[in-house]
């Protein structure tokens, strides 16, 4: 075992372990091992969320005024108006928020921004124009912790505005997140639902804009509940939508978040007698989603399809869908937003391309171009980010001749902090710890690219070394049992802080080898007692690695075999240890 660690695998990952590393010949053996590495117990409540271990909404800093508020608007027929964003967080609240309050009886109108026109942000506009319309409430959704023109706009008119949001708020570059010194700069609203905010930290601080909006829905509820008006309109049937955003914007699925997706998950595969929302059936049906929808069917095939209107058209449409009950509307919709993601991969592809070559050697990855789209920006800084370990920033020329960069950045950055360490040559910015955005000021775009070469070099000195594959353990074949693939799925919903578990095994032959569509190549490995069915997606990657007669260490999950069923499993190939191949 001691060797393991000193070895790369083919993908140039060194191998980490998340606890002593495991070795295990049987299935009982390897899931104690695993729940002892996990620091859980089979009777954890971990394994059986309930929303009734949801943390109490009131505990939310200006939760009662904002409850109270909206409770207020919704017993004395008040025009509200939802100020939303244009990403799948961002729609997916207002949609919930629009739907869940018209049940409630109340006038609800919505805005989205268009995201090369409006960009992030709650503007002046929108605000006198819901005013002028007769809204005497707005209430944003993941937006609005730095959208302090509007807020004081909002003031002026009289106009009481509720921001939820859960985007850092600005404050002093020189001051942490956790820091409660005062520091923060914080918009002059009427409520501020934010658990990032120094003052609050609620459900750790780890909730996605949909996911805070949902928590204002439900204190709404219980006041109007005890006012004595029935609403028939149960707040279950939008966890598919508060799914689908705590996914999309990879939230931590840990705590209130596990809770959330795990019950719209099965809201999602119809395991809770809640049928999902008539857009999403829409949105499954064009994505050809037939079997059981996990994160990762979110992260793949469900959450694109959404963002690609804000990214390409305009989020309105994704709103639309996902928040209509006529399904002929949905279908159209979701067939819409299906091509325009198609329209998405390739216009990403050039970007991305050209963003390489336009940076060259250049150790700081930000770079913009006045011929690139608005709409894929953000996803080729994504791209770069994986590609060479740190943070990229990558921009385009709004109307107004400005450059506009979407960043994104990888485990143990902070993107918020970032933008709050470059904010002397912003305009306006949001952001939290994994993306984020801004627009740079007139003539700062050097200084900008200075500032923020500094602050991502100040974080790479605690960010840790990101080519790394974390293990859980060493399995032998004869512990690839039914038994055990059926019991890590009790880890779902898997992903983000709560990763799956990730088994080596050790010096297998690869005894048949058979490409099939789509690049994927289905394994059969062995022991020399044992066999093993395997599964690699993008085999491409491996070369001749898994040739037939090869001996290799595979890196991957244990899972059932969907396809074959009747109990059969399969390991998914993530990566390869060759023998021999060192450390260089």
């Amino acid at each position: 075992m001691s060797r393991l660690p000193e070895q790369k695998t083919i993908k140039g990952r060194r191998l980490v372990w998340r606890g002593e590393p495991l070795t295990a010949a049987d299935p009982l053996a390897a899931w104690q091992g695993l729940l002892n590495i996990r620091g859980v117990h089979e009777s954890d409540p971990f394994f059986t969320p309930k929303l009734s271990d949801l943390p109490d909404p009131e505990v939310m800093v200006d939760m009662t005024k904002a409850a109270d508020r909206v409770t207020k608007a919704i017993l004395n027929s008040e025009h509200i108006h939802v100020f939303g964003d244009f990403d799948a967080d961002g729609v997916s609240g207002t949609a919930i928020l629009t739907e869940a309050l018209k049940a409630a009886g109340a006038k609800v109108t919505s805005s989205i921004p268009h995201r090369s026109d409006d960009g992030h942000g709650i503007g002046v506009e929108p605000v006198r124009e819901a005013a002028e319309a007769g809204a005497h409430l707005g209430i944003s959704v993941d937006t609005g912790t730095t959208c302090f023109e509007a807020c004081d706009e909002a003031v002026k008119l009289g106009f009481d505005l509720i921001v939820t949001d859960h985007h850092l708020p600005e404050r002093s570059p020189e001051r942490g997140p956790e820091q409660s010194d005062g520091s923060e700069k914080l918009p002059d609203a009427f409520a501020l639902l934010n658990p990032a905010h120094q003052r609050c930290g609620f459900a750790d601080r780890k909730l996605c804009g949909t996911g805070v909006a949902f928590f204002l829905l439900m204190s709404v509820w219980k006041r109007l509940r005890e006012a004595g008006k029935e609403v028939e309109f149960d707040l279950r049937s939008l966890l598919d939508r508060v799914a689908i955003a705590t996914v999309a914007d990879v939230m931590d699925l840990v705590g209130a978040n596990r809770i959330l997706v795990f019950h719209g998950l099965k809201q999602l595969n119809r395991e809770n007698g809640i049928a999902p929302s008539v857009g999403m059936q829409a949105l499954m049906k064009i994505a050809r989603v037939k079997k059981s929808v996990t994160v990762e069917t979110i992260g793949f095939y469900l959450a694109p399809r959404i963002n690609a209107a804000g990214r390409m058209r305009h989020g309105e449409e994704a709103m639309r869908m996902l928040s209509t009950a006529d399904m002929d509307e949905a279908m159209a919709l979701a067939e819409t937003l299906d091509e325009t993601n198609k329209q998405r991969r390739l216009v990403e592809a050039d970007v991305y391309k050209a963003a390489e070559l336009k940076l060259g050697t250049s150790e700081i990855l930000a770079v913009y171009d006045e011929q690139w789209h608005a709409g894929v920006v953000g996803l080729a800084a994504g791209r770069l980010a994986r590609k060479h370990g740190r943070p990229a920033a990558v921009g385009f020329i709004t109307p107004e001749g400005q450059v506009r960069v979407s960043l994104r950045g990888r485990p143990g950055f902070h993107v918020g902090d970032l933008l709050n360490s470059c904010s002397e040559y912003l305009e306006g910015f949001g952001g939290h710890a994994g993306a984020g955005g801004g627009t740079v000021k007139a003539g700062s775009w050097n200084g900008f690219v200075a500032a923020f070469g500094e602050a991502v070099a100040q974080q790479s000195e605690h960010a840790g070394d990101q080519l790394t594959q974390s293990m859980d353990g060493v399995l032998e074949l004869g512990a690839m049992h039914t038994g055990l693939a059926e019991r890590l799925q009790k880890f779902e919903p898997v992903g983000q802080a709560n990763a799956a578990a990730m088994w080596l095994i050790e010096n297998v032959h690869i005894t048949e080898n058979r490409l099939l569509k789509g690049g994927v190549v289905r394994l059969k490995v062995s022991d020399g007692t044992q066999w093993l069915d395997a599964i690699v997606f993008g085999g491409g990657a491996f070369g001749d690695a898994l040739e037939r007669g090869s001996i290799v260490s595979l890196l991957g999950q244990l899972k059932l075999d969907d396809y074959r069923g009747n109990g059969a499993v399969q390991f998914v190939v993530e990566d390869v240890l060759v023998e021999n191949q060192a450390v260089r």
